[in-house]
């Protein structure tokens, strides 16, 4: 994978968007169970930061999603486009093929392209060859 950086960055802006949903989910929460309480407003602050975070961190990972593509096909496998997915590509449900290849990154450090269902592994070195292709390519062709 030559450009690997762009789907670390993505993968961590995406987190962040899903960590600012549960904190202004729980902010919610408790803002609804103790609004007549006088630390209320606090609760309240909270919830208005929270849909702020959480609209910033949706842009910000929109488009470092969208701009990690597939060095094969240039698809943008960590965002939907809804164009057919290829059967070899992974999704864990509930979520959609891109949220899936964001969960593959961050417990495996590996991608399968949801459009050519290619499988990368983000901890090769881009441009290295197995031993057995070296040795392949310093004999002479028969």
């Amino acid at each position: 994978m030559p450009y690997r950086g762009t789907f670390y960055v993505a993968t961590i802006w995406t987190l962040a968007h899903l960590f600012s949903i549960g904190l202004t989910a729980i902010a919610l929460f408790l803002f609804l169970r103790h609004h007549k309480e006088p630390r209320s407003v606090f609760y309240l602050y909270s919830v208005i930061a929270g849909v702020l975070l959480v609209a910033i961190t949706m842009l910000i990972s929109y488009f470092t999603r969208r701009d990690a593509r597939c060095p094969l096909c240039r698809g943008t496998p960590l965002k939907n486009s809804g164009a057919l997915a290829h059967k070899n590509s992974f999704c864990l449900r509930p979520f959609n093929h891109g949220y899936s290849a964001v969960f593959s990154i961050l417990f495996t450090q590996k991608l399968t392209c949801m459009y050519c269902g290619t499988k990368y592994d983000l901890l090769k070195e881009p441009g290295r060859r197995s031993r057995k292709d070296s040795q392949r390519s310093d004999r002479p062709p028969q």
